[in-house]
């Protein structure tokens, strides 16, 4: 096998990392599946607890007491995930596997540890506010929070809050990693994916090895087989729209400028613009502007 022989999509979710998935699964070459969330399962298995005296506990030290090597642990681990990947894509007549799951980028350190020599990284970036609005939409037509969400809500309660939190922290991590790895890894932004696709697809396709078929994307667009977890809204539409670009520019000044108050610096750092932040509001204000609304309210529905 190739050194590099898959590709691992990374990004916060509802970052546009189904869409690099269709593009990459119409590639002749390359075959990336729905999302499969094998990560997410491997940093379970290697998730460890401690005891009072120091003790680590999990399948790790478990094993430890059967003569089995941590790092046997991690090479049969691996074999395990990188098999479903090589035969899966086998299975599509194609030479290359691809991965993405949209909580991966929750899972990079056990991501990096596994396959971090075997592939190619593609990091994508949205406008955080943007991915929490989006957040926001996929946890309301689920029905339910991702695991890895629920620190964040549990500890930040209004949800919009909680998910440019984690938005901030799963970016700062994928800065970090292209940081670490800048020979495997490829940073792009969904902004630029919209609105000039072929010349990001033609970048990324450059930066793994791979040809820039031309009607790849007409291709892309236009396939509905293949389908898998994760794709119920990009697989509904036949083109790049660009509606979704700046859609956090219609929350409330306050509410915008709040968010902005925890995203800008990440913002700064992946060249977006920074939200503007406006002096937060006495309660008094607050009760006034909400007595306010109530009259406007009032007033309409006579």
């Amino acid at each position: 096998m190739p050194e590099r022989e898959g590709i691992v999509v990374l990004g916060a979710p509802r970052s546009g990392t189904t869409l690099l998935r269709r593009i990459l699964d119409a590639h002749p070459r390359i075959s990336c599946p729905g999302e499969t969330n094998l990560f997410a399962a491997c940093d379970r298995f290697l998730r460890t607890d401690t005891n009072a005296d120091g003790l680590k506990i999990g399948v790790l030290s478990g094993l430890s007491f059967m003569g089995v090597a941590e790092e046997e642990a991690i090479e049969r681990l691996r074999d395990l995930v990188l098999s479903f990947l090589r035969d899966h894509a086998k299975s599509q007549g194609k030479p290359r596997w691809a991965e993405k799951s949209a909580f991966d980028s929750f899972h990079i350190p056990t991501v990096e540890r596994l396959v971090e020599t075997r592939a190619h990284f593609v990091c994508v970036h949205r406008h955080g506010l943007d991915v929490a609005l989006s957040l926001q939409d996929l946890c309301d037509k689920a029905g339910y929070y991702a695991s890895e969400l629920m620190p964040y809500l549990r500890r930040y309660p209004r949800p919009l809050e909680a998910f440019t939190r984690a938005w901030v922290d799963v970016t700062t991590e994928l800065l970090a990693f292209t940081a670490r790895n800048p020979d495997s890894s490829v940073m792009i932004r969904y902004e630029d994916l919209v609105s000039e696709p072929n010349h990001v697809i033609g970048k990324i396709l450059d930066f793994v090895g791979e040809t820039h078929p031309s009607d790849l994307l007409d291709k892309a667009l236009s396939s509905r087989e293949n389908l898998g977890l994760g794709d119920w809204k990009t697989y509904g539409r036949s083109s790049i729209e660009p509606g979704s670009i700046g859609r956090w520019n219609s929350l409330s000044r306050n509410v915008a400028s709040t968010l902005g108050e925890i995203a800008n610096p990440v913002l700064e750092a992946t060249g977006y613009e920074t939200v503007p932040v406006v002096p937060r509001r006495s309660q008094q204000d607050a009760q006034k502007g909400y007595k306010m609304g109530l009259m406007l309210q009032h007033a309409r529905e006579e």
